[in-house]
């Protein structure tokens, strides 16, 4: 973890708020460094006065905003053939099978929460482009959900010491997974209860 949170500082220290940019939007794709960990890196930093909160949060905010987008032009334009060559994969066909379940059935709550779980980042934007989603539901219920993850991790990073900061990254999937469970069931059982209701009332 320490060696990932030096990386984060290194590459920012070197090339400035555009390369932190270009890193989140190109290394989303080939750089295995988890987004958790370099915005709560970013956020703690910002508290250290290394940068200036409010450029280096939208900056960051944009640089993710750039990776979604291109993951879900990626899937619109060209997801046939890249979808054909993963799919040979058989890991990495069972995910997108996976995905795509879920994609059919919880639709737009998908991606509204599909950006707190690591590994559906940047497979999710990407099938629903490779699905002809409107960009503009796309765009909306996304970005909005990207703007709200930042805040919260970014926060985290900027108010919490470093300590707590590790915890926090170590524990994340952990956290999130439990979190968007109960959510997720939450939501269930609330349909299903208006549903009943609806059919009563007929």
């Amino acid at each position: 973890m320490k060696l990932q949170i030096n990386e984060v500082v290194s590459i920012i220290q070197e090339h400035g708020y555009l390369g932190l940019y270009l890193w989140l939007w190109v290394g989303a794709f080939v750089i295995p460094i988890p987004n958790e960990v370099i915005v709560s890196t970013i956020g703690f930093f910002a508290a250290e006065d290394v940068f200036v909160p409010w450029k280096i949060f939208f900056v960051t905010y944009f640089g993710i905003l750039a990776a979604v987008t291109t993951s879900y032009v990626l899937g619109r334009s060209a997801g046939n053939a890249m979808v054909f060559l993963m799919n040979k994969q058989n890991k990495m066909r069972r995910k997108i099978e996976r995905a795509l379940l879920i994609i059919e059935k919880y639709n737009t709550f998908a991606l509204a929460f599909c950006y707190f779980v690591p590994g559906f980042r940047v497979l999710f934007p990407f099938l629903f482009g490779f699905s002809k989603f409107s960009f503009i539901k796309f765009a909306l219920t996304l970005y909005t959900t990207i703007l709200v993850w930042v805040s919260i991790v970014f926060s985290v990073g900027y108010f919490a010491g470093e300590e707590f900061i590790e915890a926090f990254i170590k524990y994340y999937d952990i956290v999130v997974g439990v979190a968007v469970t109960a959510l997720m069931v939450y939501v269930l059982v609330k349909i299903r209860r208006r549903r009943k209701l609806r059919k009563f009332s007929h």
